[in-house]
């Protein structure tokens, strides 16, 4: 069985770093987003796929069923992020994937990573659906921000 989720992408009138430091802003969604296919399988692991929106894949790695990152990363920084994320979702969610068996996920952009439109917050939406907690909970804990 095959779970999606989709998050559209944001386009902020104020820069995101002032938002950051605190500075109000006006957020406006775009068309476009990040769409999340996540399938179970029974390999004891989850093999994660990141495509950019000319589906060329810009991250790929393997975590165990404790979303610790194993030895087949593109990119350890990335892995490590990850991980953390999912750990955080499933601290917010005791439920979340603790009886898995494994999962194939993919994720696809459907604009240039370089234009600033959400790489990161249509992740963790999606993520946050998949697991079924608050994403802006999730953000906290995996970002601070």
């Amino acid at each position: 069985m095959t779970q999606e989720f989709y998050s559209n992408g944001k386009l902020l009138i104020s820069g995101e770093y002032a938002i950051l430091d605190g500075a109000l802003s006006l957020a406006v969604p775009t068309k476009f987003g990040q769409k999340m296919s996540v399938t179970a399988n029974s390999n004891n692991k989850i093999h994660w796929k990141s495509l950019d929106d000319t589906n060329h894949i810009w991250f790929e790695s393997n975590f165990d069923l404790d979303f610790k990152p194993l030895n087949t990363t593109s990119n350890n920084e990335i892995a490590n992020t990850l991980s953390n994320i999912l750990k955080a979702a499933q601290n917010l969610n005791d439920d979340f994937l603790r009886d898995a068996q494994g999962f194939t996920v993919d994720t696809h952009l459907d604009f240039p990573r370089d234009w600033g439109l959400g790489t990161s917050s249509t992740l963790i939406n999606n993520i946050a659906q998949w697991a079924k907690v608050d994403a802006f909970q999730l953000l906290w804990n995996s970002f601070q921000g």
